[in-house]
């Protein structure tokens, strides 16, 4: 019979065994944030594209960009890939380092902010003084954000512009196809943050035609 201390022994060093190994695993997930691609963002094949001007006057519009809505398949830390006409795939491995709403409405707010352009310019949600403030409000609803790496990515939106009170000022259905400059995730997110930064270009357009 093998002797009880023997038993203690074998078992300590197999829990020290499985701790170092553990410890040796490598994390291989990758992390990605949307950012403002507006050198690149002219090629964009949006349903209207808008030159870059600038309007006396507008300094001083109060702009509030959100809330953006997303749908539920989208509505995750991962990244999510188009396969089929019906079909998706959720990466483990490459992640938003941020909520993809909050990454959607920064790049609307810096786009807009430089094409009306204004300083006033706040991101939902908003409060106290920034909210009294806001003469304008951009809501958008992602109807779908996807594609294949080194492939289209399509972009399809509801959005609206509402008035200091909630008036429906604009509705607008927008839907931008970019192309991936390259293989791999870090293109296909260049190429969402392209087709973000022509939504955005669409939408200063209506708000500087309003704010005039």
């Amino acid at each position: 019979m093998m002797d009880p201390r023997a038993v203690v022994r074998c078992l300590f060093g197999l829990a020290a065994s499985i701790g170092l190994a553990s410890c040796a695993v490598t994390d291989t997930t990758q992390y990605y944030t949307l950012g403002r691609a507006a050198a690149e963002s002219t090629e964009s094949k949006a349903s209207e594209s808008t030159p870059r001007s600038s309007v006396a006057g507008t300094g001083a519009v109060g702009i509030g960009v959100g809330p953006v809505i997303m749908p539920s398949y989208l509505d995750r830390r991962q990244i999510v890939t188009r396969t089929g006409a019906g079909q998706v795939e959720i990466s483990i491995f490459h992640r938003w380092a941020e909520p993809l709403e909050d990454g959607i409405a920064r790049v609307l707010a810096e786009e807009v902010g430089i094409r009306v352009p204004t300083e006033r310019i706040v991101m939902f949600p908003w409060r106290g003084v920034a909210g009294r403030a806001i003469q304008y409000q951009v809501s958008v609803e992602v109807l779908r954000l996807d594609g294949r790496p080194g492939r289209d990515v399509t972009l399809d939106t509801r959005w609206q512009i509402l008035g200091r009170h909630g008036d429906e000022l604009v509705f607008r259905r927008s839907t931008v196809t970019e192309a991936a400059k390259g293989p791999g995730y870090e293109s296909m997110v260049a190429a969402m943050a392209r087709a973000l930064a022509a939504l955005g270009q669409e939408i200063a357009a209506e708000l500087r035609a309003i704010s005039r």
